[in-house]
């Protein structure tokens, strides 16, 4: 019986998702027709069979969650049927629903509701009107405006904020007729120090470590590459090496194209699951690429010191853990003898393989 009464929850609770997802856009009630509905909940693995799919609705029949006969459900008659009057009430108090004076049209109204339940959840009618607002302007201005950059646009047209078109979700830009992918490119830079003939190739996505690097000398035999921290990341950045601009205090010997020929390059970043997350995209666009052995020492520290927790107040907050891993080090934590006695080597291979294997989820 705990075995039904668990899939009766489970089809409850997807009976409530869609009324929900199809009230926040629609006037009227959903209703499914019992004989469809069971063939889908048992496609999407809700259910195990359409017998017991049956066996749940009538179960809910019985418990009054649904408005209909427990009896033609026991006897698999199809039939139409919505939820419970009681049910829709309780429902309706919790439904976040776009507010009228949005003035937003049917198309728009999921994906604003839905934004309400996450991004945008807090805040305030006013700052949801000037969105929309903005939003139109925009949309009014296109296909002009897609010679602007995202985060020019967003400022310009977007509360001032150059963030929040890259931050909401596309479902709900796109339901504006704007097309996120559209808009001009931001011209891409990365800071870079080398010698005439590097040696190799650091990769390093922390501009304080950057810093480090260079003041400890591993530029004047490596190519030492960073991103300046601003949200420009090295991943964008290889995905198109001829477009990225190099930066440095002296006159600098490569480009990244040829930069990402040099032999035996290696990335060096925080020692926690985004950390590695990072270097697994860019190793997607540079498989030669290695960890750095500076990360080694960073693992001992993690070890016997315990390292910090994935949190708001260590800058972590919402980077998704990985299995039993929940802490970190930033790579700040190595001492200059130490930057300058591994950097340009790599991290041993079975250590490099465990820690990736960790991140399969």
């Amino acid at each position: 019986m705990s075995e039904l009464q668990d899939t009766v929850e489970a089809v409850r609770s997807w009976l409530e998702d869609d009324w929900c997802r199809h009230r926040r856009v629609r006037v009227a009630s959903r209703r499914w027709q019992a004989a469809s509905l069971v063939r889908k909940l048992k496609q999407e693995g809700v259910c195990g069979s359409v017998f017991i799919a049956w066996r749940a609705l009538a179960e809910l029949a019985r418990q009054g969650v649904i408005d209909a006969s427990s009896t033609s459900l026991d006897n698999r008659v199809s039939q139409a049927f919505g939820l419970s009057e009681g049910e829709c009430h309780r429902l309706e108090q919790r439904l976040v629903v776009p507010d009228a004076a949005l003035g937003l049209a049917d198309h728009q109204a999921g994906p604003w509701a839905r934004a309400l339940d996450g991004v945008l959840d807090d805040w305030s009618l006013a700052d949801q009107r000037r969105l929309v607002e903005g939003l139109r302007r925009l949309a009014a201005d296109l296909p002009e405006a897609y010679g602007l950059s995202a985060k020019v646009a967003s400022a310009r047209y977007l509360l001032g904020s150059s963030k929040l078109l890259e931050a909401l979700p596309g479902e709900l830009v796109r339901s504006f007729g704007i097309e996120p992918r559209d808009f001009r490119a931001a011209p891409l830079w990365l800071l870079a120090a080398m010698p005439e003939a590097p040696e190799s190739l650091l990769l390093i996505e922390n501009p304080q470590s950057f810093a480090q690097a260079c003041r400890v000398g591993l530029d004047r035999r490596l190519a030492v590459v960073c991103s300046f921290g601003y949200g420009l990341s090295l991943g964008e950045a290889m995905l198109d090496p001829a477009a990225v601009r190099l930066v440095g205090e002296q006159g600098l010997s490569h480009d990244l194209t040829a930069l990402l020929t040099l032999p035996s390059p290696t990335y060096w970043g925080d020692l926690d699951p985004e950390g590695l997350r990072i270097y697994r995209r860019l190793k997607a666009q540079l498989p030669a690429l290695r960890l750095s052995a500076l990360l080694e020492p960073m693992a001992s520290a993690l070890a016997g010191q315990g390292g910090h927790p994935l949190h708001r107040l260590t800058g972590k907050e919402g980077q998704r853990s990985a299995g039993d891993w929940t802490r970190g080090v930033d790579q700040e934590a190595l001492e200059d003898a130490t930057v300058a006695a591994l950097g340009g080597q790599s991290l041993p291979s079975a250590l490099e393989a465990e820690w990736m294997a960790a991140l399969i989820e």
